[in-house]
């Protein structure tokens, strides 16, 4: 195993465990190939006489079996053209250039990277490069920015208001941070409040008063030559007398039009930071010198080219995409409505456009999320998909957010709203707290289920100076803690009774101006959406009945805190609303057919304007249709 023939060859080569081991005290491919071993989970062999399989596909190395890559190769030419030996000449063709070590953060060399993966997008990706924010879409600049300046040695840098600078999308590039808050305990958020929101718009903040975060972004911004950087909880004035509500609502345009976002994925909390240095990466040359017999490791005068076995440190899933960082619930969002993002992780940097992700190793990898979330036109695959298609991306995507954590639990429903709105936007249809209008989304929305271990819980709203913005009704998963799933119902396989329950979108209040061009662009004032406050949240639809017992209508339910409600003794006190029922191809009558149902129960003796009786969602279920009335004792009710 120890020649570069060996390694390069496209036939598995092997060693017994033993033998590595022994060898690696004094060789170095031995020695990595051993490490790799031991640091590998669920590579370890299990005795001496085990053999270590390698086999070459590609730029990787494989360990038998594994579905990984155990070891990477790199190659590094001294001199074009390349003039590697005939025997490696095949190998060089499929062996990526890159770079076996790291370079340092803060480095000349390391901003010069992240600016060239930037001018390379501007120069090939047109879809991912805004080179103007287009005015006539109703678009503009976030309300405040950061003016960083465009010196490193300048020593402040200016919270300032775009539309008092008079600065137009045209003209001005700005970078958004993604980050971390952290604990306040061991984190200071450093956030603009109204009472000093004064002094940072007239005087500006010394960068030597921020914290570690904000100073590695400022940093960042300056090396890439942007002027303009946006911080959320800098640019939105946060707290009693704040703007958050109304910032809230212009995530979509703050992420989707910045010139690029950085992701502080390293950080823990904004006083962490995010340049700092990382682990640097084990690895050995071999030489490809045609004068070196079997190819020795080590260094040779006749290379123009060295191949270098290096730690497989190329890892996007685990770093970025299971990363800390993207654990938290605003993040998806984020990274969804971003054109291109720089991820500033613990192995790594990484870059990521709809062309897909470049490593700092200089890998060039494909990911399969970034058709969707990596779209720098989100959602552009909803565009062509089939309906069936449109359906599984929104309950992936919800599924996903619903187990994503939170700081304040009542973020939830807005901390996805500017997606949500793209979404809507490219279905064509109506929307709002995770629930679409027109059939076929209108019931498959609603019928989401509990997957959360223990139930889910009701999220507590602030009382004051909220009013009803960003409550969400009980029909929406929105109003709870806790995983979601969907009831997992046959395509073409569902009759849904449009008659029976009705959205709260009614054509009355919908003049809608829809953009469907694929930009995804539509402004928060053209349509109803989560967090808006002068809109009826109730459903409107037939109460039914069930017409058995409590023992064993409950088999059927899907109780959303997990369990059946407290003080509920008997079936008398529930009521069910049909959404949908099994199609049926010998026309037999309703009460032979599964229904698909939201099960509800009465809030105290509350009324809507209507006088109908006011019902909440604590569960879903399959009934069999003579469970429930039909046609009799059947009430007009209202959902909340």
């Amino acid at each position: 195993m120890c020649t570069s023939r060996d390694l390069l060859s496209p036939e598995p080569c092997q060693d017994s465990f033993a033998t590595i081991k022994s060898t690696s005290r004094n060789c170095e491919l031995h020695m990595l190939v051993f490490d790799a071993c031991i640091t590998k989970s669920g590579t370890t062999p299990k005795g001496d006489t085990d053999l270590v399989k390698l086999q070459r596909i590609g730029s990787h190395l494989f360990l038998d079996r594994m579905p990984d890559p155990f070891l990477s190769l790199c190659l590094v030419p001294t001199k074009y053209p390349l003039r590697a030996p005939p025997s490696f000449r095949h190998a060089a063709d499929e062996i990526q250039i890159g770079l076996p070590a790291l370079m340092s953060t803060y480095s000349d060399a390391y901003f010069t990277l992240l600016a060239n993966w930037l001018n390379d997008c501007d120069l090939n990706h047109p879809d991912c490069y805004l080179k103007a924010i287009p005015s006539n879409k109703g678009l503009a600049l976030p309300t405040k920015l950061l003016d960083v300046g465009s010196s490193a040695s300048q020593q402040s840098i200016l919270l300032c208001s775009s539309t008092s600078l008079g600065l137009k999308g045209e003209d001005t590039r700005y970078i958004a941070l993604s980050h971390p808050w952290g604990d306040s305990r061991h984190n200071n958020h450093f956030s603009t409040t109204a009472t000093n929101v004064s002094p940072r718009l007239t005087s500006g903040i010394a960068i030597s008063s921020l914290p570690k975060t904000f100073k590695d972004a400022v940093s960042v911004t300056r090396a890439l030559g942007i002027r303009y950087l946006w911080i959320d909880s800098l640019c939105i004035v946060q707290g009693p007398q704040g703007d958050f509500e109304t910032e809230a609502q212009k995530m979509e345009t703050v992420f989707s039009l910045a010139y690029c976002v950085i992701a502080a994925s390293s950080a823990s909390g904004t006083s962490s930071g995010f340049l700092s240095s990382r682990p640097q990466r084990k690895s050995v040359a071999l030489n490809l010198s045609a004068n070196s017999g079997k190819g020795d490791v080590g260094d040779s005068e006749d290379n123009n080219a060295m191949v270098y076995v290096c730690e497989a440190i190329d890892n996007f899933q685990t770093d970025v995409i299971d990363g800390p960082l993207n654990q938290r619930g605003w993040v998806l969002q984020e990274r969804a409505l971003a054109r291109r993002t720089i991820y500033f992780t613990e192995r790594q940097t990484y870059f990521e456009c709809g062309a897909g992700v470049r490593c700092e190793t200089l890998t060039k990898m494909t990911n399969n999320q970034s058709s969707f979330l990596g779209d720098p036109n989100f959602p552009q695959v909803a565009l062509t998909s089939s309906k069936g298609g449109k359906i599984r991306l929104y309950e992936s995507l919800y599924k996903t957010y619903s187990r994503l954590q939170f700081t304040r639990a009542y973020d939830r429903p807005i901390a996805i709203a500017g997606l949500e709105q793209r979404l809507v936007a490219a279905f064509d249809t109506r929307g709002g707290y995770g629930i679409f209008d027109r059939v076929p989304f209108f019931g498959r929305s609603l019928l989401w289920t509990c997957e959360e271990p223990g139930g889910m819980r009701r999220i507590e709203f602030p009382k004051e100076g909220l009013g009803r913005y960003r409550v969400p009704p009980s029909w929406s998963w929105m109003a709870y803690t806790g995983a979601i799933g969907f009831m997992d119902l046959p395509f073409e396989g569902v009759h849904w009774l449009e008659d029976d329950v009705r959205s709260p979108w009614g054509a009355a209040v919908w003049e809608m101006s829809l953009d469907t061009s694929g930009s995804g662009n539509s402004t928060a004032s053209s349509m109803w959406h989560t967090g808006r406050t002068d809109q009826d949240n109730n459903l409107s639809g037939k109460g039914r009945r069930l017409v058995v017992g409590l023992k064993v209508v409950e088999k059927k339910i899907k109780w959303d805190a997990g369990q059946r409600p407290t003080g509920i003794d008997d079936a008398k006190e529930l009521r069910v609303v049909a959404v949908g029922r099994r199609k049926s191809k010998s026309n037999k009558p309703a009460r032979a057919l599964e229904h698909h149902v939201l099960v509800v129960v009465g809030i105290g003796g509350w009324t809507d304007s209507g006088g109908r009786r006011i019902y909440e969602r604590v569960g879903v279920g399959s009934l069999p249709g003579d469970w429930i009335t039909h046609n009799e004792q059947e009430e007009e009710i209202s959902i909340f």
